[in-house]
């Protein structure tokens, strides 16, 4: 894990462990804001993994002062909806898997 996906890490669980402390009942907009920033989370700890997030993208982050509360303010500010937007993600990262393919193989002949 790089830093950046540390920093998400502790302030997911800081914002849990405020929401189990100021509330008896969570809301359906807080379990909505739990959902979303474990789902943003788990995706940044994902692209980290696969190295698909170039250096510019992860200094951007480095430099907010809440990593996850400000990935989830581009979230909420959006018109986007996880449930209507996964088949146009989904499709977009095979074009990008197909389109790194043809790209290895043509540098692979190449040398």
């Amino acid at each position: 894990m790089n830093d950046v996906n540390n920093r998400i890490f502790r302030e997911f669980t800081e914002f849990f462990d405020n929401v189990e402390k100021s509330a008896s009942e969570i809301s359906v907009t807080t379990a909505y804001e739990i959902t979303m920033k474990s789902t943003i989370s788990t995706a940044i700890i994902v692209l980290e993994s696969e190295g698909r997030l170039e250096e510019r993208y992860w200094n951007h982050l480095r430099v907010q002062n809440n990593i996850l509360d400000f990935l989830y303010d581009l979230w909420v500010g959006s018109c986007h909806s996880l449930a209507s937007d996964f088949s146009t993600i989904m499709k977009a990262l095979e074009v990008l898997h197909k389109e790194s393919r043809r790209f290895n193989e043509k540098t692979c002949f190449k040398r």
